[in-house]
């Protein structure tokens, strides 16, 4: 269940649908729209411009490879098996065996939001795991510092992260591959805690497809990286270590300062 807060944030991320691809918002599907219904075993989407346009994490994907992002007579509907799979997990369906957004309801009826369709941004319907990791060193008596990256899209400061591998075995795996690829620490070691799990109210978010995010903070190997200087790879243009103060000079994105301070309150204790 959604709070006034959580739509009220998700409104103005989704705003006119200035991210690039994202329907503007007489293009996106609510609860009201005609044909839409809803009180059936499965929610009856009616066909419309509902879908995201040419989104940039699929171009040049394999279709054959990727759930297709609008049913069409080539692909009429969901293999059966994945679809019992999300039923099975307590999803409500499409007429095309798509998984809905656990709070479709809510997004839906909101005026101010609305809703694609489709798998939009993601690289597969239903929950989309993505993972950031929070790294810290201890440098003598200095401040603790925390490892951000300056994400490529966007120009935001942030944690590293990114979404979840097929061959990922856990979160843990996934945050140390990602803080490895975008900031070059590979050997990070130490043990590891996950701290946040939540579906994330974000702007990519579609009918069909949405984001669940963990942050695990990393009590790393304190010698490797009081030494190791870390080189921005991946989606960061820029890496660098920053105290919890010296953030206030950087454009971070804003939810990872709330993670951040609630790895320190862990630390601290």
């Amino acid at each position: 269940m959604l709070t006034a807060a959580d739509l009220d944030q998700i409104a103005k991320l989704v705003g006119q649908g200035t991210f690039e691809g994202y329907p503007a918002p007489q293009d996106r599907l609510y609860l009201d729209t005609p044909g839409l219904v809803t009180d059936g075993p499965a929610l009856i989407v009616p066909d419309g411009p509902w879908q995201v346009a040419d989104h940039p994490n699929r171009r040049g994907v394999d279709p054959d490879l990727v759930d297709p992002q609008v049913p069409s007579e080539e692909h009429p509907r969901i293999a059966a098996e994945l679809s019992q799979r999300w039923l099975d997990d307590g999803f409500t369906l499409d007429q095309y065996g798509r998984p809905v957004h656990p709070d479709w309801r809510q997004l839906l009826a909101d005026p101010r939001i609305g809703m694609p369709t489709g798998t939009g941004f993601f690289y597969r319907y239903g929950p989309n795991a993505t993972v950031d990791p929070v790294v810290y060193r201890r440098r003598g008596t200095e401040p603790l510092e925390l490892l951000l990256i300056k994400r490529r899209r966007g120009g935001k400061w942030a944690l590293p992260g990114g979404f979840a591998d097929r061959v990922d075995h856990s979160a843990e795996d996934t945050a140390r591959r990602e803080a490895g690829e975008e900031t070059g620490l590979t050997k990070i070691g130490g043990q590891a805690e996950t701290i946040v799990y939540h579906r994330s109210t974000g702007q990519l978010v579609t009918l069909n497809a949405w984001m669940e995010n963990t942050v695990v903070l990393i009590h790393g190997d304190q010698e490797y990286l009081a030494d190791t200087e870390p080189v921005a790879g991946d989606d960061a243009v820029d890496v660098a270590w920053r105290t919890r103060a010296g953030m206030a000079e950087l454009d971070m994105f804003d939810v990872h300062i709330r993670h951040i301070d609630k790895a320190l309150q862990l630390i601290a204790q």
